[in-house]
């Protein structure tokens, strides 16, 4: 599939997070395999106000391409601004979030209440593509509910308003995150539309992502997953090319990289704040590991970044010496 400049074949992409896909967690992950990324979603009515967060969100570096700044909103005037705002920062193409699921964004009808309200879905697409040069991408869901599946008239719609490669979240909007990914729509959704699709829901294996393939799909997005298992890509990639599952890190080496992001992410987000938002990074980096609560404890009241720092060494030291 074509991005851009940037030619890939099967690529694994990381979901765009909002408040988790910040740099240093998009460099971390590209580092441990992730070919394609995107930012954090930002509105695009805030962003052609200038409102400093949201701008900032749009930044790009080299080192993440190729890159995709993702956009929300239905305000034509605004995307189109914001598209060429995008393309000023940088990007390698501007993509299009119409499935977020938050109520205050669905229900006023931008994110996934565009599936209720499909010619405005398309007016905002061609107001991106208005604004720009560049490629224009799409990442939306099944539908509002399991009554108003909408995916084929969708596919088919991004398809004829040029949109060049369409992302599609296997649940509906009122799912959330709930219940399992449908992905017997995949193979439904090729069939009637022949831009590059991306699957994303339950991506959390090679086979899950063989099977994606297997559908028809050209690349597969990555995202729960990546925050428990950051090394998912370097592992998918290892069975592609192997046919063998590489081992997983060792306690330790997952508390290396754990407190590699942890410095990373609080030398971006800056004291205390770094410190407070990096607290949901814990749980992957220690899953299944035993007897964690008082560590646990530790590191959700700690303040000081060389304090927690000391207390995983301590940590890993001990459980080490114990086995």
């Amino acid at each position: 599939m074509l991005l851009g400049r940037h030619e890939l074949k099967h690529p694994l992409c990381l979901a765009p997070m909002e408040d988790v896909a910040d740099r240093p967690f998009r460099l971390l992950c590209k580092e441990m395999g992730a070919d394609v990324l995107y930012t954090e979603f930002a509105n695009c009515e805030a962003v052609i106000r200038n409102v400093p967060r949201e701008v900032a969100k749009m930044e790009v570096t080299d080192a993440e391409r190729p890159m995709g700044v993702q956009v929300y909103g239905s305000n034509v005037a605004a995307l189109e601004r914001a598209a060429g705002m995008a393309e000023a920062a940088g990007a390698d193409f501007v993509d299009f979030n119409a499935g977020c699921w938050v109520k205050k964004i669905a229900n006023r009808g931008d994110g996934a209440g565009l599936l209720r309200d499909l010619p405005r879905f398309r007016a905002a697409v061609a107001a991106l593509r208005r604004g720009t040069q560049l490629p224009v991408t799409v990442k939306t869901r099944l539908g509002w509910d399991a009554d108003t599946i909408v995916a084929l008239e969708v596919a088919r719609m991004l398809e004829d308003t040029g949109v060049q490669a369409l992302t599609m979240h296997c649940r509906t909007r009122v799912q959330g995150y709930s219940g399992q990914a449908d992905w017997s729509w995949l193979p439904r959704i090729r069939a009637v539309s022949a831009i590059p699709l991306i699957a994303n829901g339950d991506i959390a294996s090679a086979q899950d992502a063989q099977t994606c393939f297997e559908y028809g799909c050209d690349g597969v997005m990555i995202g729960r997953a990546a925050i428990q298992r950051p090394w998912v890509f370097q592992e998918i990639k290892a069975i592609f090319s192997t046919g063998n599952s590489p081992p997983e890190p060792s306690l330790r080496e997952r508390v290396e990289l754990c407190i590699r992001h942890l410095r990373a992410h609080v030398a971006f987000r800056g004291v205390p704040r770094g410190i407070f938002s990096f607290r949901r990074f814990y749980g992957g980096y220690l899953k299944n590991v035993p007897n964690i609560a008082h560590l646990r404890r530790d590191l959700m009241t700690y303040t000081d970044m060389e304090q927690i720092i000391e207390r995983l060494h301590a940590f890993v030291d001990a459980y080490e010496q114990s086995e």
